[in-house]
């Protein structure tokens, strides 16, 4: 039976993808949590590479999504269909809005990052742009709570 070693830095970087993954495929608020439980870790030195994996791994679950979102115009009614074409017509008018508001939900979770991940798709924002937006709001998002602990420690210590 094989046995793990629970210090591998190697360890702690793929639990970080899975769970990355994991939240981000299902919306349930954890990804807050275990960006927190990263800046627990030690040593320190892994947190950073722990991180970065976890927010490429959450921004990679959200690809799915916005597929899903692409190819909404088969699922939506008539009702539903007259408002995406009128959010789609009001981003050709302003294109840097679209981006605007999926930078802002990534960063803030507002309106909430999982709908807006599939409404970058229902809008066709580019999958490129939809990648580097996501991946520059979360890293700062999750960035900031692994701080937390940290930043704690120098208050309490």
């Amino acid at each position: 039976m094989p046995t793990f070693d629970l210090s591998s830095p190697l360890l702690a970087l793929l639990s970080a993808a899975l769970l990355g993954l994991g939240s981000g495929i299902l919306p349930t608020g954890m990804a807050e949590a275990l960006a927190v439980a990263i800046g627990l870790v030690e040593p320190r030195q892994l947190a950073v590479p722990m991180w970065m994996v976890f927010t490429v791994a959450h921004v990679a679950a959200k690809v799915p999504w916005y597929f899903l979102g692409t190819r909404g115009d088969w699922v939506m009614g008539p009702w539903v269909a007259r408002y995406v074409q009128r959010a789609r017509e009001m981003l050709r008018a302003r294109p840097r809005y679209g981006a605007g508001v999926l930078a802002l939900s990534a960063l803030l979770s507002i309106p909430p990052f999982h709908l807006s991940a599939i409404a970058a798709g229902i809008t066709h924002l580019p999958l490129g742009r939809f990648i580097l937006i996501c991946l520059a709001g979360r890293l700062v998002r999750f960035g900031v709570l692994a701080a937390v602990p940290g930043l704690l420690r120098g208050w309490w210590a």
